[in-house]
């Protein structure tokens, strides 16, 4: 079986023009050579059709998929399967993402053995996959125990050891993963990290499923020490950010069902940093955002958004957005809708910089504070499903920025085959 898309991607603004095209594949075989081998592959083309202008500080579209050329493949995953008929031993060999261990993206082998039963576990070694350096050097492994011990437990212990090459240093990750099912409609996890033999992050997660499923309701809490970490894995914004201090992460997320065709969707989270640890990195936050659902019928749905950011220092964020949506049966469907923004930030300057979107007050303190201009987006979609095995999408979109001259345009269609 598989899924095989075909995208085309298209913007407009001014005299400025950007075509791409992306494909996507993802393929699966099972229960090859007397059900013992199963396989999948997946992965993304892009391809810049028009190239990026005659300096990329002057292309308006520019990004990083346009600097290894036209056009770049990238095979995400890649492997095999050789496992026995109850699938007690699996080994996979292969471009395989861990997901036992950060989900580290590998060429390598796992070997399985008796993950689903109660007490069971797993070997990893490979090279690491990256698209953006050389990595040819580096090494990642390790083993995890799985268990079972009691009734709606399910507990993970993970070691995972990266060799960055290129530092000539390795880093040693330690995580256990705690899963209860407390009843049908209570759920629980607890997690803990230790890397280097410093304490890299503790957190708790409570899930509280409503009779009937008329509400759903999460709440978490993550605690981030002061870790030494430098390989690029596990700290890949090291060398621009410097070390992450402390700080503390906090979530909430309800959907509640107000009437059968009625629901509300609120949500908050908040960062808090220690005290006398602020920098330009480590900022506190609040983030709150709400939304309304609105379902009269199978075929009809709509919805309204609004989010906020409040960040320290005076900093915001505010957007709003709307979406209507009708569905005839399985076989298409068109929706519509609208969003707003508005946001200010404040960042540190050297006087040496080029203004981008967004009004710019520089003061003589050596900060910029940037506002937002007035952006309103529009766009208009739909969906055909042609066959069981083919389906048509297209989308289009018009923003009206208060800065630029002219609307920005952007057309966007695809087409999936299945298979």
């Amino acid at each position: 079986s598989g899924r095989l898309r075909t995208v085309y991607d298209y913007r407009k603004l001014g005299d400025e023009t950007d075509s791409d095209a992306y494909g996507y594949w993802y393929i699966r075989g099972r229960n090859y050579f007397d059900k013992h081998v199963d396989f999948y592959s997946s992965g993304r083309y892009h391809g810049d059709l028009d190239g990026a202008g005659s300096s990329y500080a002057d292309d308006v579209f520019t990004s990083a998929e346009d600097s290894d050329g036209d056009s770049e493949t990238r095979v995400l995953q890649l492997y095999v399967d050789v496992h026995d008929r109850d699938k007690d031993f699996v080994l996979r060999g292969g471009r395989q993402y861990v997901e036992a261990a950060d989900y580290i993206h590998m060429d390598g082998a796992q070997l399985m053995m008796f993950e689903r039963r109660r007490l069971g576990g797993r070997v990893f070694l490979g090279q690491p996959v990256s698209y953006y350096s050389p990595i040819s050097g580096d090494v990642f492994g390790g083993f995890s125990l799985v268990g079972r011990p009691w009734d709606g437990n399910q507990s993970r212990l993970t070691f995972a050891s990266y060799k960055d090459d290129s530092r000539d240093d390795t880093d040693a990750h330690v995580f256990i993963d705690v899963r209860q099912q407390v009843t049908d409609l209570l759920r629980t996890r607890g997690q803990v990290s230790v890397m280097n033999g410093d304490f890299r992050m503790g957190g708790f997660d409570l899930f509280v499923f409503g009779e009937d499923r008329v509400s759903d309701l999460a709440l978490g809490v993550r605690r981030w020490g002061e870790y030494d970490a430098e390989t690029r894995v596990f700290s890949p914004l090291y060398s621009v950010l410097g070390d992450q201090e402390p700080y503390t992460y906090a979530y909430a997320r309800l959907t509640q069902e107000i009437l059968p065709w009625f629901l509300v969707a609120p949500g908050a989270a908040m960062r808090f940093m220690d005290s006398n640890d602020e920098d330009a990195q480590n900022r506190e936050y609040g983030h709150y955002d709400l939304a309304l659902i609105f379902e009269p019928s199978r075929a009809f749905d709509a919805s309204v958004a609004v989010e906020y950011w409040d960040v320290q220092d005076d900093d915001r964020f505010f957007g709003l957005s709307g979406e209507v949506r009708y569905r005839h049966r399985k076989l298409w469907e068109v929706s519509a809708g609208a969003a707003y923004l508005d946001y200010e930030y404040t960042q540190l300057t050297d006087f040496s910089y080029s203004t981008a979107s967004g009004d710019t007050l520089l003061s003589s303190d050596g900060t910029r504070v940037e506002n937002s201009p007035d952006a309103y987006t529009y766009f208009l979609r739909g969906k055909w499903n042609i066959n069981p095995h083919l389906a048509l999408r297209l989308r289009g979109e018009i923003e009206d920025d208060s800065l630029e001259n002219d609307l920005s345009y952007r057309a966007r269609g695809s087409l999936e085959i299945r298979f």
